[in-house]
């Protein structure tokens, strides 16, 4: 008898007699049922899986249940497919491009990107949908920013600055009230008997509001007597229409060319009054 090279089967040889043939032709057939037994039966939706690492090792299984066939996107998600590597993408999270982004929904399974909003600003419904606005009831004050100077500055015939101060509005529709009180000090240099020193407030290099106070006449009866000390107030409520820093200037002049006059002491208070 000859053997098989894979499995070992029996063969009839070359040279066997018709009867040792049919002896042969049995054994070789009890040898494939045998090695095939495995494959024998099985169920409806029953899948063949191998037992073992013997060949020919198979044992009928039942399919397990939930394999994927495919994926496909859903609400808020992006990719799927039914075969190979399937890579899905939480869409709502790469609509966001900036630290501080909201998403808000737009209708039934939909949404889109809310922008952050700037500071000072509250989140509230405008129109039936979320907003960044400037908080409600006008009138607030956001923040109060003072500065008490002691720089003494000699007048001229020009506007000299005296003291600043500088603030960050937090909202363009802010309005920046402005208190000052400022010393203004005068006295004769050619024996005439009045000054006329006056102070005013600038946005940077503008003059806001009307130009200042004081055209006071100071009393004056002798030359280079030493001439009174006032004080004046300046209020004033401006618009400045930016979220920049803004530095207010107090600055005073002497309108006329035969005194010694000087500005000194300037209180400065800042009030950011929201709209």
């Amino acid at each position: 008898m000859a053997t098989t090279t894979n499995f070992g089967w029996d063969t009839p040889d070359d040279t066997d007699y018709v009867a040792q043939g049919a002896a042969a032709m049995r054994e070789l057939g009890q040898d494939i049922d045998t090695t095939l037994v495995d494959l024998k039966g099985g169920t409806t939706g029953q899948i063949l899986s191998k037992n073992s690492n013997t060949d020919m090792d198979f044992i009928w299984a039942d399919a397990s249940p939930g394999d994927i066939t495919g994926v496909t996107a859903g609400t808020g998600i992006s990719g799927g497919g039914t075969s190979g590597t399937v890579t899905i993408t939480n869409s709502m999270a790469t609509a966001i491009t900036t630290a501080g982004d909201l998403i808000k929904g737009t209708g039934s399974g939909t949404f889109d990107r809310l922008g952050i909003g700037s500071t000072g600003q509250v989140l509230t419904v405008s129109g039936g949908v979320p907003a960044w606005v400037a908080p409600a009831g006008g009138g607030k004050i956001a923040q109060v920013l003072a500065y008490q100077g002691t720089n003494t500055v000699a007048l001229t015939t020009s506007y000299q600055t005296v003291d600043s101060l500088t603030i960050t509005p937090s909202a363009t529709t802010s309005k920046i009230y402005a208190s000052i009180i400022i010393k203004l000090n005068s006295k004769n240099t050619a024996g005439a008997s009045d000054s006329s020193v006056k102070a005013a407030l600038f946005r940077g290099a503008t003059q806001v509001g009307n130009a200042s106070v004081n055209q006071t006449s100071f009393m004056q009866v002798t030359q280079n007597d030493g001439g009174p000390v006032i004080t004046i107030p300046l209020i004033y409520l401006d618009s400045p229409a930016t979220t920049s820093a803004t530095t207010y200037n107090v600055k005073a002049l002497d309108s006329w060319t035969t005194r010694t006059s000087y500005a000194s002491d300037c209180y400065i208070t800042l009030w950011e009054v929201l709209a």
